[in-house]
């Protein structure tokens, strides 16, 4: 699994409400220039972008291998459980179901700590993600300025319905952050 899609979802939330902060004095309507990037184009272009999701899918990776583990050994422990079921007394029939139902806490706890919204894996993403976001959104308006635009949006983003070739500045942005990395 890429997770080009979770490194982009994550790098377009604050792309934006960056560029939505900045709100300059309202320009005339005849003034405004407006000029459109593909932000999944640019993580598609940036290096660093592939490293992320590298080390995203790897440490996935080794989280669901873990869980397979967990689940593993509960499916085994059930089964001994199962067979030995009839001939276990009640106190040792109560006591083996709670190990089960520990164990299995466990499995889903460890699934919650890293796979769950503020989960290992999602503050990894954060913290890998955040100098990239910081790169795209100060190369985004230094193309901007320099090119006397006043709003840039996303053209990968749904809500924009049409745009055309000749405002899409992605990759004067690309060459941009390729040129910063020298």
């Amino acid at each position: 699994m890429h997770y080009y899609g979770l490194v982009f979802c994550c790098l377009v939330p604050l792309v934006l409400s960056a560029q939505q902060r900045r709100v300059s004095p309202p320009a005339p309507a005849g003034d405004v220039r407006i000029a459109v990037v593909d932000l999944e184009t640019l993580v598609r272009q940036l290096p660093e972008a592939a490293q992320i999701d590298r080390q995203l899918s790897e440490t996935a990776q080794r989280f669901r291998d873990t869980l397979t583990q967990f689940r593993a050994e509960l499916e085994r422990r059930l089964e001994e459980y199962r067979k030995r079921e009839a001939i276990l007394t009640p106190e040792a029939k109560a006591k083996e179901e709670e190990n089960l139902r520990n164990l299995q806490e466990r499995y889903l706890q460890y699934q919650e700590d890293k796979f769950g919204v503020a989960g290992e894996l999602a503050q990894m993403r954060e913290q890998l993600l955040q100098p990239l976001r910081l790169r795209v959104q100060e190369a985004i308006r230094q193309v901007a300025r320099e090119e006397s635009f006043h709003v840039v949006l996303d053209r990968s983003s749904p809500t924009v319905l049409f745009a055309e070739d000749r405002v899409d500045i992605t990759y004067r942005v690309l060459d941009r952050l390729k040129r910063g990395q020298q």
